[in-house]
């Protein structure tokens, strides 16, 4: 008796969790791999000083979100807010999942395109979950921190 109920019960779970699950797949495999019409977003560091425009590639095409396990790079304009013609001495870019305490398992590579436009390539989501990027930008006296979250469910 014990073994059917549990069966019973896996059937159940298993029966009302398929078109959960199946809409969350088709959602997610949509919204990953479609591009935004505006895949550009914008932040500001914490303290103001830089405006921060960011998009994630996928594959070289714009996309809204990376795929996990996948690899993706996220490309950078970077502007500071108080004087025009200031550019960053350098930028880094690392990702975390504050909710799991760890990070990204591999270190991008950044590669400075222009004066302030910039890529981080090689970047990977290897779970779902909430994922928190984090720019540092350095001016050369002050390291200031931009950051965002990206929503990997």
């Amino acid at each position: 008796m014990f073994c059917i109920r549990r069966f019973q019960n896996f059937v159940l779970t298993a029966f009302l969790a398929l078109p959960l699950s199946g809409a969350m797949m088709m959602q997610g495999s949509n919204a990953k791999t479609s591009p935004a019409k505006n895949a550009w977003q914008e932040t500001s560091s914490n303290d103001g000083s830089w405006r921060v425009q960011w998009r994630v590639l996928v594959d070289g095409k714009e996309s809204e979100l990376p795929i996990v396990r996948r690899r993706f790079t996220i490309e950078l304009i970077i502007e500071s807010t108080r004087n025009p013609t200031e550019l960053p001495k350098s930028v880094m870019v690392d990702a975390q999942m504050p909710d799991h305490g760890h990070g990204m398992n591999v270190a991008p590579t950044i590669v400075l395109e222009k004066s302030r436009e910039c890529r981080a390539e090689g970047m990977l989501f290897h779970m779902s979950g909430r994922w928190e990027v984090d720019v540092d930008i350095d001016d050369g006296v002050t390291v200031e921190r931009a950051q965002w979250n990206i929503p990997m469910y």
